[in-house]
């Protein structure tokens, strides 16, 4: 299986890097794990930045989040046994 190396920074962000590492997951095992912790960060930063975050960041959250339930659903039909 194909590995891919990270596109982004070291001192990237968790949810960044978990996000980056559900978008690439080519084993359709481990996929629905690597969705949920990604998911499971997004949310916990959220939450840590309610009050004082950029509008940026709250704006790529959300398109993390999208692009990972769209990930989903896709994983889903392609692998309705999972």
């Amino acid at each position: 299986m194909a590995q891919f190396s990270s596109a982004l920074p070291p001192n990237a962000p968790a949810w960044k890097q978990l996000y980056e590492s559900a978008i690439l997951e080519l084993d359709k095992n481990k996929l629905p794990g690597r969705i949920a912790e990604a998911r499971r960060a997004i949310h916990d930063r959220a939450e840590e930045i309610l009050t004082f975050a950029s509008l940026a960041e709250h704006r790529a959250l959300n398109h993390a989040l999208s692009s990972l339930r769209i990930l989903e659903e896709v994983s889903g039909r392609e692998n309705p046994a999972a």
